[in-house]
């Protein structure tokens, strides 16, 4: 009887870390994206501690070769793109007029990093399909919340407008890597039947950013179900020269639109005079675009009135004027990378993992930005969804963080 004594703590330690971890893909995957819809430092709160209860069970019983899985993902190409970003904004901190919130976001922005990186590689070399189901039953709980509130904002209830554009650009965000959880244990129709519900939510919203985002992403995944390594390869390419070239595609862009509306950008409704601003600012500030203007000049500029309202708020816009082309290289070396390391997933989630990507670089490029916490705290959450997705599959080989830490 000696063995059952021996044996049973362990199998303790490992029913308690079972529990824990699935507690915390159930706090990212069911509450986290439902509490964006109801109150606006939800997801603040709840991920970090879905985070904590994934470390704690790991704790009790730890993976094998944690050392060597976490050390490979600080050495990947994403991990050192990204310590280069970190290290040119903390330089930028030098000559940004806002220094004191510039180092608090930079320190925000290594913790965000630090948590991805920790959820997915204390984790099991397999999930379970119970844990990967999490992601969409959590989806679906967000689209009748979003339903819930909108009836309650009917009949007057005091519920922030915010809410539910914020939820559908977490539903945006969610919807590819679920979308390929599902695809990869078979359950097709569930997946397109999401895609649906998605489109007809997105276009009820009236978001139009979450609607080109979605429609770029289903392009995306259209393409890449025909032919992946071409598909790859283009959006690669493409991505990185939107990025590396955006502020000489401004100045195009403003000149043909005035062509074809015979009027002055500045005269014109939003999208336009956001537009005619952003090229403004590219035309008389060349030279700034070098160094760029320092971390958090942009959201903190329009606050305090030293930009005008109309500034574009998306990541592209201030990756330029507050990293300038250094901060811009290391994004368009991202976002190539990106696309081509997909081709190293699992094949059957790899298309959906281009879908995405894609989706998830038009909103950046078109409405989102580091200063919305919202947006790219369930940007770790969808990481860490297509991070479950590719490790419920069995036989086939885990893929490292650095295969899925691109989004």
């Amino acid at each position: 009887m000696g063995w059952i004594s021996k044996s049973a703590p362990k199998d303790e330690a490992a029913d308690a870390s079972s529990f824990l971890t699935r507690m915390g893909y159930a706090v990212l995957a069911l509450a986290a994206p439902v509490g964006v819809a109801l109150h606006p430092l939800a997801i603040f709160v709840l991920f970090p501690i879905g985070v904590a209860l994934l470390c704690i069970g790991a704790m009790l019983d730890p993976p094998d070769d944690f050392g060597a899985r976490f050390w490979g993902a600080l050495t990947s190409p994403f991990a050192v793109l990204g310590a280069a970003a970190l290290a040119w904004a903390a330089l930028s901190v030098l000559w940004t007029p806002f220094g004191v919130a510039a180092g608090q976001h930079l320190l925000k922005l290594g913790a965000w990093g630090f948590a991805v990186l920790l959820a997915l590689n204390v984790t099991r070399e397999h999930a379970k399909a119970t844990d990967l189901y999490l992601f969409p039953i959590g989806l679906a709980l967000l689209m009748v919340t979003i339903l819930a509130v909108w009836l309650a904002q009917r009949q007057g209830a005091p519920i922030d407008r915010s809410r539910i554009p914020d939820a559908g650009t977490v539903l945006a965000l969610l919807l590819f890597p679920v979308m390929g959880g599902l695809a990869a244990r078979g359950r097709n129709g569930y997946a397109r039947l999401l895609l649906i519900m998605a489109f007809l939510y997105a276009f009820a919203i009236g978001s139009t950013p979450t609607m080109l985002a979605l429609f770029v992403g289903f392009a995306a995944l259209s393409f890449a179900l025909s032919d992946l390594r071409r598909t790859l390869t283009d959006l690669g390419w493409v991505a990185a020269g939107l990025i590396f070239f955006a502020p000489g595609l401004a100045v195009v862009a403003e000149a043909v639109v005035r062509w074809i509306m015979r009027a002055r950008l500045t005269s014109l409704p939003p999208p336009y005079s956001t537009l005619a601003e952003a090229t403004t600012i590219v035309t008389h500030e060349t030279p700034r675009l070098i160094t760029g203007h320092g971390l958090e000049t942009v959201a903190r500029g329009v606050h305090y009135g030293n930009l005008p309202p109309q500034t574009p708020h998306s990541l592209l816009f201030q990756i330029w004027y507050e990293l300038g082309i250094v901060g811009a290289l290391i994004a368009a070396a991202a976002a190539w990378f990106g696309f081509r390391v997909i081709a190293d997933a699992p094949p059957r989630l790899a298309p959906y993992l281009t879908a995405a990507l894609a989706c998830n670089l038009t909103l950046a490029i078109l409405c989102c930005d580091l200063s919305d916490s919202t947006w790219f705290t369930a940007v770790a959450i969808s990481i860490i969804a297509a991070d479950v997705a590719a490790r419920s599959q069995y036989r086939t080989t885990r893929p490292s963080a650095k295969h899925l830490a691109h989004f």
